[in-house]
């Protein structure tokens, strides 16, 4: 039986919410739609049988599994899209940190007292479903909430629906991050700027991650224990005063890229660098530094990242980033080559 068939009986199962022909009209629907779209319209479907009093989406932000963004949902009529939130004690934190489905089905309140919308709503039972890629991460979350007690029995065919489509609600998530880079970099630096494209890719590298800063660097051709900022972007504002500024690579994590591709502190940077101030005042706890060579394996670049909680970049960043490292090479070398 295939997914779609599977969560129809599903789904028209619980106690006649829905007629057959409705339930085919939404999955022939439900197969036409990406994106949002298609998040949303799962949504609607799951609604339609589960009567929910909350219902979402989420993605987690690369930097911080306690950030969560709603891609798709509302809340008493009330659309959610866009909303964001610090995820700790709730019980969402739990499904994602566990990897597991939560379900409270009565006094959910009680048990999560700290969470602030449980209480504002007055929500009495919650599901939480981890959405996961194929590499088995936990990119997301499926959150269902009442105000009234539930049963095993009646959510046990809520979880088989959900379970049918998990694979392609993280697809989709998986997407709609890609394309928010793509999209980006499509439009390209602003013409007449020869450092608009630095400050793009840096640009994207930043909401890729979602990151505290992000600067751009190109290695000293003469001096290769050197490098100069290229461009410097900090809590969303340009540090120009920095662009063209030469640091040495002694004293600084950065001189760790000599011999690795990339080079990562998930904590302790101020402490590990005491010398270095700035990371200190900025609140910089957090560090990645990705070497950037020529076709011959020659350094002549990077980027870091720095952040003030943990970076985690699942494969899909991985990937993402490695494109960005690329494109950056080929704008180095084309700079050298206008210069000459």
């Amino acid at each position: 039986m295939d997914a779609a068939s599977a969560s129809s009986r599903a789904l028209e199962a619980q106690e006649g919410a829905i007629s057959t022909s409705p339930a085919e009209s939404d999955l022939e629907l439900l197969s036409s739609s990406t994106g949002r779209e298609f998040l949303q319209t799962f949504l609607n479907l799951l609604q339609e049988v589960t009567q929910t009093d909350f219902i979402a989406i989420s993605e987690l932000r690369v930097t911080d599994e306690e950030r969560i963004q709603v891609q798709a949902g509302w809340m008493d009529n009330e659309s959610l899209e866009s909303f964001e939130y610090d995820a700790c004690f709730t019980p969402c934190l739990e499904a994602i940190k566990s990897a597991e489905i939560v379900f409270v089905h009565e006094d959910v309140q009680s048990a999560f007292p700290k969470d602030e919308l449980l209480q504002h709503k007055k929500l009495e039972s919650f599901l939480g479903y981890p959405v996961k890629n194929a590499q088995g991460e936990v990119i997301g979350l499926i959150q269902l909430g009442w105000r009234q007690k539930t049963s095993a029995d009646e959510c046990h065919q809520i979880l088989d629906t959900i379970k049918d489509f998990s694979p392609r609600v993280a697809t989709e998530l998986e997407n709609l991050r890609t394309m928010r880079i793509l999209e980006a970099l499509a439009r390209g630096p602003e013409l007449g700027s020869p450092k608009g494209v630095f400050h793009l890719l840096a640009e994207q590298i930043q909401q890729l991650l979602g990151v505290k800063a992000v600067f751009v660097a190109e290695c000293s051709p003469k001096d290769r224990q050197s490098f100069s900022i290229l461009a410097y972007c900090e809590n969303g504002q340009w540090l120009h005063q920095m662009e063209g500024t030469v640091l040495s690579y002694e004293g600084r994590p950065c001189e760790m890229l000599e011999s690795r591709e990339e080079f990562r502190i998930e904590g302790g940077l101020a402490a590990a660098y005491p010398e270095q101030e700035r990371y200190l005042t900025a609140a910089f706890d957090s560090y990645l530094g990705v070497r950037i060579s020529d076709s011959l394996g020659k350094t002549i670049g990077h980027f870091v990242v720095f952040h003030d909680s943990p970076i985690i970049t699942h494969k899909l960043e991985t990937r993402l980033l490695a494109i960005l490292r690329d494109r950056l090479g080929f704008e180095i070398l084309r700079k050298r080559m206008e210069i000459c």
